[in-house]
């Protein structure tokens, strides 16, 4: 990217609406609450990325370096509706796993590494990850581990489940 270009452009902002990025997704800042609507209007999911931390260091014995640079983890709290349990209901289960995760360096361009890897993996104790899958009328608080190429940049997360998305500047 030629660095006297001009970046591009923010769609408008709504005074009263959700801020887009230039990729369509929801852009969200640090504590900022995201969620999930069912078409009703009744909210079943709601979550938020407490902090971002880079070059997070690895605590299992057994922890092998970062495959594509340095590992980035997403401290997240998540609380979903009861209503998630109806027998038609939009979504039955939320999940925020590294492989529905992507990178995109300062410069813009979107990397090619899957943010999941085996060493995402055996990077840190279980007991500090958000679970897999979260359930109707839960809470949860855990960390996303990520391994990516830039020490910043934007992490997009994408349910494919219910084709939204989210992104958030890192380092916050």
């Amino acid at each position: 990217m030629d660095p006297s270009a001009a970046p591009p452009e923010q769609p408008p902002a709504d005074p009263g609406g959700p801020v887009l990025s230039p990729r369509g997704n929801l852009v969200k800042e640090i504590g900022e609450s995201a969620g999930i609507i069912d078409g009703n209007g009744v909210r079943l999911v709601n979550f938020s990325v407490n902090s971002i931390t880079s070059d997070v260091q690895c605590t299992e014995e057994f922890a092998e370096p970062a495959e594509n640079g340095l590992f980035v983890a997403l401290d997240v709290t998540v609380q979903t509706s009861p209503e998630m349990a109806a027998p038609d209901a939009f979504i039955t289960t939320f999940e925020m796993s590294p492989w529905m995760f992507s990178a995109i360096s300062p410069e813009g361009i979107s990397s090619n590494a899957s943010p999941e890897t085996f060493a995402s993996f055996t990077c840190l104790d279980d007991s500090v990850l958000l679970p897999s899958s979260i359930g109707p009328g839960e809470n949860a608080q855990g960390i996303v581990l990520l391994d990516v190429q830039h020490p910043s940049g934007i992490l997009i997360f994408e349910d494919f489940y219910t084709d939204s998305a989210w992104e958030w500047t890192y380092p916050a």
